[in-house]
């Protein structure tokens, strides 16, 4: 009897292992509206991440995505990348509901790394891609998924260099 009980702890701690994070907070359309409105800002932006011996990779051809750092995008982003802003696997999270990925823009990175987001709406805004390689002589990925937050003002350019750091 002892084991059996001792199975089915094992078998849930197993389980409850497996499960995606939960973000606590209820995604708000409304929060979120302000990036499908027409405004004058920029963010003229460069995506790369640095080799170990000092090498820069770029984005090249990666999609960047655009979304609002609302509480809901934001603690998603600290879940799925612990806190920090690289990550070559990230953390499962729950998933988001349908109407979340209505509330961004995308754009390419081009061959110099470089992007623009156009005609933003004040506020703050999370620009996330993703930078992989493959080392010579190696099968082995590396890069991942980078991030960072910035703000973009009223009719001005804001620069932004998502590096993971």
């Amino acid at each position: 009897m002892g084991l059996r009980i001792w199975a089915a702890i094992c078998c849930a701690v197993c389980v409850a292992g497996c499960q995606p994070k939960s973000i606590g907070l209820r995604f708000d359309a409304q929060e979120a509206a302000y990036v499908l409105v027409q405004g004058t800002g920029r963010i003229e932006g460069q995506a790369f991440l640095r080799r170990d011996y000092g090498r820069l990779v770029t984005a090249a051809g990666e999609r960047v995505f655009l979304i609002p750092a609302t509480a809901y995008a934001t603690a998603r982003f600290n879940a799925m990348f612990g806190g920090d802003m690289r990550a070559y696997w990230g953390e499962e999270v729950e998933e988001p509901p349908a109407e979340y990925y209505n509330y961004r823009r995308e754009t390419k990175v081009d061959m110099r790394g470089r992007f623009l987001f156009e005609n933003l709406m004040p506020g703050r805004y999370i620009v996330a891609t993703r930078v992989f390689w493959t080392e010579p002589a190696s099968y082995l990925t590396r890069g991942g998924g980078i991030y960072d937050i910035v703000e973009v003002r009223k009719g001005e350019t804001t620069q932004a260099v998502i590096s993971g750091k």
